[in-house]
C-alpha cells in the first residue's frame, strides 16, 4: 500500500485466450475505490507476478499478473459490512463473473508507484537542541540490523531516522537508521545552497548514487592519486547534470526544493514528489567525509576485486 499512488487510478484488465476476440470489461479505480480494492488484495499478494514498469501519462507504473479464481473467492468472502464501504463490490463482482465466463484466468494490474525519494525533517520546538537519545539509535540500529533504508548500506555509522520525519514518534515501527548520504536527502528543508545540487539524472537509481557517492568520498580521502582523480572525475560528471535541472526548474538548490515540499499538502507533496522522481541530490562530498561512515570493502581492495571481476565476465 505504501508503495501505491492513489493520485491515479489502478487500473484492471482481463487477460483473454488468444482465441477469445470479445471485447472484455476494465476496471479503472479512484481514490477511495483504489484503496479499498488494494486493501482487498493483500493477502493475494503473494500470488502476483511482477511483469514490470510501465509509463503510463508521463508516471511510472508497476504491473502485475494476478489470478482470477483467488480474487473471485476473496470478494465471496467479504462481509456485509465490508462490501457497503464502497460501491466497488458490485461491479467489481459482476466484472469478475463476465471474465471467468470467458475464461480468462489472470488479470493485468496496473498501479502508479508512490516516490519518495526526498523528505523534509519537521520541526518540532526544542527538539533540535535536544538532541537524540543514544538509547533510541540503539534501538532503531538493531531494529533495523543496521541497515540503511534506503539504499541498504550496512553499517554501525548509519544514523538515527523517523519514516514520518518526525522525531517526537518514537515507536518501533518509525524508528530506522539510514547512511548520511541517504539522509541528506530527507532533510531537504536544512540544506544551504552549498550543501549540495539537485541533478537530472533518469539512468541511475538514487540506491546506486547513493553508493556511488559514498566510494567517491571514500576515493577522495584514502585512495592513492589515480582513485582520487578519477572520483574527481566522477564528481565532476555528477555535477554537470544541474544544468538540466536548472533549465527546468530554475534552481539546483537543494534547500529551495525542500522549501516547496515544505509549504506543500500533502497531495501537493506527493504529486511533486512524483515529477521529482528523475531528480538526484549530490551532496557536498565534504559533508559526508565530516561523517561517520563505512564501506563495505576498502579502497585498497577495489583492484583487486576490479580484476576478478573483468576475469569472470
Amino acid at each position: 500500500m505504501e508503495a501505491i499512488s492513489f493520485l491515479y487510478p489502478v487500473q484492471l484488465e482481463p487477460c483473454p485466450p488468444d482465441d477469445n476476440n470479445t471485447t472484455l470489461p476494465s476496471l479503472n479505480l479512484k481514490a477511495q475505490e483504489a484503496r479499498a480494492f488494494c486493501q482487498w488484495l493483500i493477502p493475494l499478494v503473494p500470488d502476483f507476478y511482477h511483469c514490470g514498469i510501465s509509463v503510463d501519462a508521463g508516471y511510472d507504473c508497476n504491473v502485475w499478473l494476478i489470478p482470477l479464481a483467488p480474487l473471485t473467492e476473496r470478494l465471496q468472502k467479504l462481509m456485509p459490512e465490508q462490501c457497503d464501504e464502497t460501491m466497488l463490490t458490485e461491479p467489481l463482482t459482476k466484472a469478475c463473473r463476465r471474465w471467468s465466463r470467458h475464461h480468462v484466468t489472470h488479470l493485468r494490474l496496473t498501479t502508479a508507484i508512490r516516490y519518495q525519494h526526498f523528505n523534509i525533517e519537521q520541526q518540532v520546538w526544542g527538539h533540535e537542541q535536544a538532541g537524540h537519545n543514544p538509547a533510541l539509535h540503539q534501538r532503531a540500529s538493531i531494529l533495523a540490523g543496521n541497515t540503511c533504508e534506503y539504499c541498504g548500506h550496512v553499517s554501525a555509522s548509519n544514523l538515527l531516522t523517523f519514516r514520518d520525519s518526525n522525531p517526537e514518534n518514537t515507536l518501533d515501527d518509525n524508528l530506522t537508521v539510514a547512511c548520511s548520504v541517504c539522509l541528506c536527502s530527507r532533510h531537504l528543508n536544512r540544506l544551504g545552497a552549498n550543501d549540495g545540487v539537485m541533478v537530472y539524472l533518469p539512468e541511475l537509481a538514487p540506491a546506486d548514487i547513493s553508493r556511488l557517492i559514498r566510494t567517491v568520498v571514500a576515493a577522495r580521502r584514502d585512495g592513492d592519486e589515480r582513485q582520487q582523480n578519477g572520483a574527481a572525475m566522477i564528481l565532476n560528471w555528477l555535477a554537470a547534470h544541474r544544468a538540466e535541472t536548472e533549465r527546468f526548474w530554475g534552481t539546483s538548490h537543494p534547500g529551495e526544493f525542500g522549501r516547496a515540499l515544505q509549504q506543500s499538502s500533502p497531495a501537493m507533496r506527493e504529486s511533486l514528489q512524483q515529477r521529482l522522481r528523475h531528480i538526484a541530490l549530490i551532496p557536498n562530498p565534504d559533508i559526508i567525509a565530516a561523517r561517520p561512515f563505512s564501506l563495505s570493502l576498502p579502497s585498497g581492495q577495489w583492484t583487486s576485486l576490479y580484476k576478478q571481476y573483468c576475469r569472470q565476465s
